[in-house]
C-alpha cells in the first residue's frame, strides 16, 4: 500500500524510521550548502533515506542514496516509496555510479565509521563527484566523543569496533585536503537544542544544560560535532 507523501514547513522533519543522527540539522544545513534545488545529490551512508525524503519534499527532485547494510535500503524502499528507484546499496568498495555523476555528496556521521576513508575520499567520492562539486559532511570530534563513548558504554574499547575514524579539527582538514580536496570550511553549530539536551540528559541529568552551555561558547575545533564542506578541486 502506498504511504501518502508528507506535507511539512520550513523548520520540521519528516522520518518514518529510527534515527541516529540530528536528522533536522542535517537537513537545515543542506538547504544551507547546496547550491540548487536542481543539484544531483549523492548521500552515502543514507540509512533509510530519511535525509534524501526531506529534501525532496522541498523541491529537490535528484536525490540518491546508498548504504552498506541491505536491511535498511530495503525498508527505505518501504516506508519512502517515492526514493524506490533512488536508494543502492554499496558494496564498500565501489560506488555504483558513472564518474562525474553528482553536483553534492554528503556524509553524516558516516566519515568516523570508514576504515580506509582517505582512499574513499580521493578515489571514489572524488571520482562521482564533479570537478568543482561539493562534499557536505558531519563527523563526531575525536576528543569529546571517545570520552562519551566510554561513558555511554561503560567500556574503554567498545567504540572502536564502529569509530574506526575519528577526527580531531586538525587531522579533519589534513584528511580532507590529502585526499584532494579545497575551500576547506569546518565550522560549529548550535548545540542548545532539545535533540542534545535529550542525549545528554540521559546520562548526566541536569547537569546537560550547563555541559551544553559551556560547549556553545567553545571554539570550533573543542566542538562535540565538526559540520563542514569542501570543493572537489583536484583532476582525478
Amino acid at each position: 500500500m502506498r504511504i501518502q507523501s508528507d506535507k511539512i514547513d520550513n523548520d520540521s522533519v519528516v522520518s518514518r524510521s529510527k534515527e541516529w543522527g540530528n536528522l533536522s540539522q542535517s537537513v537545515q544545513y543542506c538547504l544551507e550548502k547546496v547550491p540548487s534545488a536542481d543539484s544531483h545529490i549523492l548521500d552515502i551512508g543514507c540509512n533509510t533515506g530519511s535525509l534524501m525524503y526531506n529534501l525532496s519534499l522541498r523541491g529537490f527532485k535528484h536525490v540518491y542514496g546508498i548504504d552498506i547494510e541491505e536491511n535498511k535500503i530495503e525498508e527505505g524502499r518501504l516506508i519512502y516509496p517515492e526514493l524506490v528507484d533512488k536508494l543502492e546499496k554499496y558494496n564498500g568498495t565501489t560506488l555504483p555510479y558513472e564518474n562525474d555523476s553528482f553536483d553534492v555528496v554528503t556524509m553524516f556521521d558516516v566519515i568516523e565509521h570508514i576504515e580506509g576513508v582517505r582512499e574513499l575520499l580521493g578515489t571514489e567520492i572524488r571520482r562521482v563527484l564533479k570537478k568543482g562539486g561539493l562534499l557536505i559532511f558531519q563527523t563526531p570530534n575525536k576528543i569529546t566523543n571517545i570520552p562519551w563513548e566510554i561513558l555511554i558504554h561503560r567500556s574503554f574499547n567498545f567504540y572502536k569496533n564502529y569509530h574506526v575514524s575519528l577526527q580531531t579539527y586538525t587531522s579533519l582538514r589534513r584528511l580532507l585536503g590529502t585526499s584532494g580536496f579545497v575551500e576547506v570550511t569546518i565550522e560549529k553549530r548550535e548545540i542548545l537544542s532539545d535533540y542534545y539536551l535529550q542525549q545528554l540528559r540521559s546520562y548526566v541529568g541536569i547537569l546537560a544544560y550547563p555541559v551544553l552551555l559551556l560547549w556553545k561558547y567553545m571554539p570550533s575545533p573543542c566542538s562535540p560535532n565538526f559540520w563542514g564542506c569542501c570543493v572537489n578541486g583536484k583532476d582525478t
